[in-house]
């Protein structure tokens, strides 16, 4: 009878013990999204900070948005004029993941990587009119 008694406490001490260390370690973020408007004629501009605690399907949405970006040639933007910036941070191992600006088009947006640590080497992308949509209402702070 004690050692199944024994066994049982033990059992629970290492499901508790690992519950309590999952509890302890998730609440701070593996990845944040900075997302901003530039230039915009609100103090401060409008912008957005997503987390992978806090907002994980927005976060997800942006990330999936990131990856499917189609490369784009003979773009003609203000490098230093973005209407937004996006950023992909890792707050855990404080370093910057990738650095995106983004100019919105009437049927699309255009993304600029930054590339070898200058604006002037960047790589131009675009995403669809509903992607863009979906970046300008995180921006603008709208519920989905």
């Amino acid at each position: 009878m004690w050692k199944f008694l024994f066994w049982v406490i033990g059992v629970g001490v290492v499901f508790g013990g690992g519950y309590l260390v999952g509890v302890v370690t998730s609440d701070e973020p593996s990845y944040q999204i900075m997302i901003q408007e530039e230039g915009g004629e609100s103090q401060p501009p409008n912008g957005a900070v997503l987390t992978d605690v806090d907002q994980p399907a927005k976060l997800d949405s942006l990330l999936g948005i990131l990856l499917q970006k189609q490369p784009a040639e003979g773009v003609t933007v203000n490098i230093n004029e973005p209407d937004a910036s996006l950023k992909l941070m890792s707050p855990q191992r404080s370093i910057g993941l990738t650095e995106h600006r983004i100019w919105f088009t009437d049927n699309r947006a255009v993304l600029a990587e930054e590339r070898n640590g200058t604006w002037q080497d960047a790589v131009f992308f675009t995403i669809s009119e509903r992607d863009a949509s979906y970046i300008q209402s995180i921006i603008q702070g709208e519920e989905e």
